[in-house]
């Protein structure tokens, strides 16, 4: 409160006028001003007397209120809206009555002497029968009470009781309207009040002080909740008796300390049976902290489901740069494959194999001719002209036809008969030219051929034949090898037979071989298919004959060139496609072929490495891209495809899912960023929840997934061992939180002082009785100790507040106050900030402290 001089007088007015602009102030004060000036004409209201009427009201009313309880509504009074406060009712009385008395304040100090007057007298004469009345109760109380009876109901008593408190309300007044604060201003009645009570009997002195000290120390422990350091002290018996002692009590202080992930409340974060029954308790007792503990009960479990979350981040970052990880391994696979496709050699011919084989058969027909022509030229070397002997022929004919059985007289050579036979007519002299005897040669050797042909042959024949042909070459001189006609001769012979032997013989042969119409016996498109393409041997016999008959880059071209069209129709299908098995099929066929061709050979083997290469590379692409495509075999396309929400839950349906989470963690770390490993922690926390009860969080349930190896495993692969702790803290406090919504024990009442009516007579008792030894039987004062009645009745209104209660149920929601209530005070020392938080339980003064917080409402 504020006291302002206005016009003489002293008003008082809320501290809220300080906070006015000097404008507001000006006219609040010209308000109050017009308004004193016209209570100025009730001046029978102003004086000693009406403020001696005016203070036995307040006495004697403030008594009759402090002793009745049924004044004010509580859940106990059975009156609903409470009998009222007979101070009023007295006001009205003697209002009613004409009585003179002052309204508001006292103004002056005669005002105030008289106020403070009747307020003694009001006083004195129901503390004098309360006195009385209690001297007979027995016990210390009794014999308290019966030396304040003494004392108080004596004129000395009375007189010394109203001088002090007009002494008291005096001084107070008179210290308020100096400005001091309010305890200066309690002090000064206090000290007025007991100098006016002692000064009837100063020089005398009572056993009745001895029966107060008495007195103090017996309701010390009763009084003990309403006291600066009673309160303190008996919250924390009560919670370290809940506890099971000192020791036990700083236990849980530690784990209060320690603090809470998800905001539980202290005891709650004990977790103790006993602490949470205070909780339930203070609960009860308060609505507004019932209201707030359920409140913060219902949050706590999306605390938790937030702290969880805020462990990782983004699901999404995490889905986003695994599906770009992903593209970038897909199109990494793609350049393999492409790279080794193209430098995958695929041997193309230049020709088809038709042509190839043409070109092949001209050059054997052209190579014929040739040799045909150089076969004329070295027979017309020979001198045909030249006369030789037929001697040994015709000799070697004789004998043979001579020595012929007559069955087998046909065999011999109708020519050999004509010719060389004796007795025959027209034939062969003892000399012919060189051009008779080698037509006689020639014609027995093909008479020979074509004994030894088709399926009737005459090997006889034959042999006859060869025998004379053989006879021939000795009379030309070519088996010796000697003179101008064996030597041309024979030259001309070799090459015939050379030339027969490459020509007419074998692949060649067969090729060149004629049907008797003159057509070609074998298709010149197909010469390397009936040769070379037949593979093996039969194939290198025929590029070697085809070689040796027609020996030129062309043929040599043709025959590579066709291989390579042969190697490509095997290996590669109609639509491109490679195919290994093929190839090596042709490669292991025509071996013996290629050899013959070194450089084709390694082309070709080249082609089917190079093309097996990329096939195996593509197929591999194709089954890596398949397994990281498909969710089921990769965890990463799992992750990726998935929902936000269901992002993890592939890497926990595995066999093994911290095989899974590690390889999802190893792609995580490797975003620089980092927000792919939390976007994988949030993946992680979500599953977490979910397995652990959802919406509403069970600590069981995740202390059952947490307990998993495997499971604990797959998060170890994604969490810190500090993340993990956390998240066992979390679960531990989940599961703390589902014991504290079960009903606790029961512990009685919350505070184990409670306040009752016997500590209030006796601090009336108290007040009165000290006054009685101040006056030395002369009364004074129940004023000195509390400034009359309605003084001791707004003190024990406050004593009604047990502070020890109010601590604890403060207590509940403040874990520094817990803890320190939970501590031995002799193994502590309390800082400052702790002090602080402890002042507003600390009594002191409390009448001063009503005051102030009065003022503060």
């Amino acid at each position: 409160m504020t006291t302002l001089n206005i016009e003489g007088r002293r008003v008082r007015v809320d501290d809220s006028f300080k906070n006015l602009s000097p404008e507001d102030q000006e006219r609040t004060v010209e308000e109050i001003a017009q308004s004193l000036r016209i209570e100025a004409g009730s001046s029978e209201r102003r004086g000693f007397m009406p403020n001696l009427n005016q203070g036995i009201a307040e006495s004697v009313g403030g008594l009759v209120d402090f002793v009745n309880p049924f004044d004010q509504p509580h859940s106990l009074n059975p009156f609903s809206g409470g009998t009222g406060s007979a101070q009023t009712a007295i006001e009205r009385g003697m209002d009613a009555i004409g009585t003179n008395r002052a309204q508001g304040a006292p103004e002056t100090l005669l005002e105030s002497f008289g106020r403070g007057t009747g307020q003694a007298a009001g006083a004195a004469i129901p503390a004098g029968a309360t006195a009385r009345a209690l001297s007979g109760a027995g016990g210390l109380l009794g014999s308290v009470a019966d030396d304040a009876a003494r004392a108080m109901n004596t004129p000395g008593g009375l007189l010394a009781e109203t001088m002090a408190g007009g002494a008291a309300k005096t001084g107070e007044d008179a210290a308020e309207a100096a400005g001091a604060p309010g305890w200066a201003q309690q002090s000064a009645g206090i000290a007025a009040g007991m100098g006016a009570g002692a000064v009837p009997a100063l020089a005398r002195m009572t056993p009745s002080a001895i029966g107060a000290r008495q007195l103090g120390r017996a309701v010390q422990s009763a009084t003990m909740p309403y006291t600066q350091s009673g309160a303190r002290e008996v919250a924390r018996q009560r919670v370290q008796g809940l506890a099971g002692g000192a020791g036990r009590g700083e236990e849980l202080a530690r784990e209060i300390a320690n603090g809470s992930e998800i905001g539980l409340t202290p005891a709650q974060m004990t977790g103790d049976p006993n602490m949470l029954a205070l909780e339930q308790t203070a609960a009860r007792q308060s609505p507004e902290l019932r209201e707030r503990l359920s409140q913060r009960m219902d949050g706590t479990s999306d605390a938790a489901a937030g702290t969880l979350r805020g462990m990782g981040g983004d699901v999404g970052d995490a889905q986003a740069f695994f599906a770009q990880r992903r593209q970038e391994a897909r199109d990494r696979i793609d350049g393999f494959v492409r790279r080794a496709t193209n430098n995958a050699v695929r041997p193309v011919a230049q020709r088809s194999e038709a042509e190839n084989s043409v070109r092949v058969a001209d050059q054997i027909r052209l190579a014929e001719q040739q040799a045909d022509l150089e076969e004329r030229q070295l027979w017309d070397a020979v001198p045909k002209g030249v006369q030789v002997s037929t001697g040994n022929a015709r000799r070697v004919a004789n004998e043979l036809i001579g020595g012929t059985p007559k069955a087998q007289q046909n065999d011999i050579p109708r020519v050999v008969r004509d010719l060389l036979g004796d007795g025959s007519n027209g034939g062969f002299g003892e000399y012919e030219t060189v051009a008779e005897m080698h037509g006689l040669y020639s014609e027995l050797r093909r008479v020979a051929r074509s004994a030894m042909a088709g399926n009737d042959q005459n090997r006889n024949m034959a042999r006859i034949a060869n025998s004379v042909a053989d006879s021939i070459l000795d009379d030309l001189g070519a088996r010796g090898g000697g003179g101008t006609v064996g030597k041309a001769l024979n030259e001309a012979r070799a090459y015939s037979a050379a030339k027969h032997e490459i020509f007419d013989q074998g692949t060649v042969g067969k090729l060149l071989k004629r049907t008797l119409d003159g057509d070609e016996t074998i298709n010149p498109e197909l010469t390397l298919e009936r040769s070379v393409g037949r593979g093996g041997t039969t194939g290198r016999l025929g590029a070697e004959e085809i070689t040796r008959a027609a020996d030129t880059d062309a043929t040599q071209g043709s025959i590579e060139d066709y291989m390579r069209s042969r190697f490509d129709r095997a290996a590669f299908k109609s639509d491109g496609a490679f195919t290994e098995t093929g190839a090596r099929n042709f490669m292991r066929d025509n071996r013996e072929t290629l050899d013959r061709y070194p450089y084709l050979r390694d082309t070709l083997d080249e082609a089917l490495r190079t093309q097996s290469r990329a096939v195996s590379v593509g197929a591999r692409g194709n089954r890596v891209r398949a397994d990281m495509d498909n969710p089921s075999r990769s965890s990463t396309a799992a992750f990726e495809i998935a929902a936000p929400e269901n992002a993890v839950d592939q890497v926990f349906k595995a066999r093994r899912p911290s095989a899974e989470a590690r390889r999802l963690a190893a792609t995580a770390r490797k975003d620089d960023s980092g927000r792919a490993l939390d976007g994988l922690k949030g993946a992680f926390s979500d599953y977490l929840i979910r397995r652990s009860g959802g919406d509403t969080l069970s600590g069981v349930k995740m202390q059952e997934f947490l307990g998993s190896p495997e499971r604990r495993s797959a998060l170890g692969q994604v969490f810190q061992p500090v993340e993990l702790r956390r998240m066992d803290t979390i679960a531990s406090e989940l599961r703390k939180l589902e014991t504290a919504r079960k009903s606790a024990p029961d512990i009685g009442a919350l505070s184990n002082r409670s306040p009752n009516r016997l500590i209030e007579y006796a601090a009336r008792v108290i007040a009165a009785r000290q006054g009685a030894d101040l006056g030395g039987g002369a009364g004074g004062s129940i004023q000195t100790a509390q400034m009359a009645s309605g003084r001791v009745k707004q003190l024990l209104g406050n004593l009604q507040n047990d502070k020890a209660e109010q601590l604890l149920i403060d207590a509940v929601e403040d874990p520094e106050l817990f803890r320190l209530l939970l501590t031995d005070p002799g193994r502590i020392e309390l800082k400052a900030d702790q002090v602080n938080r402890l002042a507003p339980y600390f009594t002191g003064g409390l009448a001063t402290q009503a005051e102030e917080r009065e003022v503060a409402r």
